[in-house]
């Protein structure tokens, strides 16, 4: 009898494991008959900053639009120039890009696969200086739930004036020498996107700020910019976050932090039994990080072989990123002079193995065996 394929994720069995709840938020809403900026938005935006320790939460359409919107709300316009890195899922730079910026790229820790404090100083310092008039703001990306390191980064942006805004977006659980993500910010922003840590049921963001005024322009920017008295005060945009999935999501909302807990404990489990294979890397936690684990990636020469050998024994695997965003096609041409040795050799190296918190022990020790018995035939 052929076993059934262990997934990368499956949201079936965490939905159904909250469904009495989840359809008693629904119907809640339907009986309410407001659909739009309703109680349920206002209450999660509330929930959800204080879950990041943080003072004010403001519902948008999408990881995406929080990104552009907070870049907007700390000043960032058009012609200016923001740090952030490439090793990134393409919202990153877009936002950037919609903003009116555009993005400077800098290389990754290899060890974290998050922004290199020690490359930015030094990217920082190449730019000429009409290029450093026009840098605005840091944009690090807290990627595949691992923190970065704030310390750093906060102090090369308060030696240069510059902004810092979060991509949480795979982070929500992560904490930075005991500080969630989220509020290490002058803005953070977080995806709610089906697969992530808290997941919608469709698309939904969120930015979180401890700065009223940030807020507030943020507020003004999701529904075109309006002020008091139907007065749009400047370009906005329709960016608001549903009231439905803000019900589900405060129903989710209550059990994120055991979820991450489980994420934990599941890649603990799993550096324990990979932790000894030669030539493969497992995940490892900075000094002073507390990861969020939304994926677990290792790294392997063998990358490419090592997938068909699990695809091979029905076991999903993914690339979070095969091509850096420096050389996409639409950031290539600007960017032709740009070498980012980390971030290009992770690319070619990381795979994410499944890991979510309904995964069974044998779902995982199948896993595990897997990437053992491919060691095993490896020439020595």
């Amino acid at each position: 009898m052929r076993k059934s394929r262990v997934p990368i994720l499956d949201l079936t069995r965490q939905t159904e494991d909250l469904r009495p709840e989840l359809e008693r938020a629904a119907r809640a809403v339907f009986r309410g008959g407001e659909f739009i900026l309703g109680p349920q938005v206002a209450l999660f935006e509330k929930e959800f900053a204080r879950f990041c320790s943080s003072r004010f939460g403001v519902g948008v359409a999408s990881g995406t639009d929080a990104l552009e919107l907070a870049l907007r709300a700390v000043g960032v316009q058009a012609g200016d120039i923001v740090a952030t890195v490439s090793l990134t899922f393409l919202a990153t730079a877009d936002a950037i890009l919609h903003a009116g910026a555009r993005p400077l790229f800098v290389d990754i820790d290899p060890v974290t696969y998050t922004m290199d404090p020690a490359d930015l100083e030094e990217r920082l310092r190449r730019l000429s200086v009409s290029e450093r008039k026009r840098l605005k703001a840091i944009l690090p990306v807290h990627l595949y739930g691992h923190p970065c390191d704030m310390d750093r980064i906060r102090a090369v942006a308060r030696r240069n004036r510059l902004a810092v805004v979060e991509d949480c977006a795979q982070a929500a659980g992560a904490a930075w020498k005991g500080r969630p993500v989220g509020g290490l910010g002058d803005a953070s922003c977080f995806s709610f996107f089906p697969t992530k840590n808290l997941g919608a049921f469709g698309d939904a963001g969120m930015v979180v700020t401890g700065s009223s005024a940030a807020a507030e322009k943020i507020r003004s920017l999701r529904v075109h910019g309006r002020g008091k008295g139907d007065l749009q005060m400047s370009l906005g945009r329709n960016s608001r976050l549903d009231e439905l999935q803000a019900a589900l999501l405060r129903v989710k909302l209550h059990r994120l932090r055991s979820w991450v807990a489980k994420r934990r404990s599941l890649a603990a489990e799993y550096t324990r039994r990979l932790s000894a294979l030669s030539g493969i890397v497992c995940p490892t936690q900075a000094r002073g990080a507390r990861h969020a684990f939304h994926l677990y990636v290792i790294r392997s020469r063998r990358r490419e072989q090592l997938r068909r050998a699990l695809e091979n024994r029905g076991i999903a695997s993914r690339v979070y990123y095969p091509v850096p965003v420096h050389r996409q096609p639409l950031h290539r041409a600007a960017n032709r002079g740009v070498h980012l040795p980390e971030t290009e050799r992770a690319c070619r190296e990381v795979l994410a193995l499944p890991l979510f918190p309904e995964l069974t022990p044998a779902e995982l020790r199948r896993v595990c065996s897997a990437l053992e018995a491919f060691q095993m035939c490896q020439p020595r």
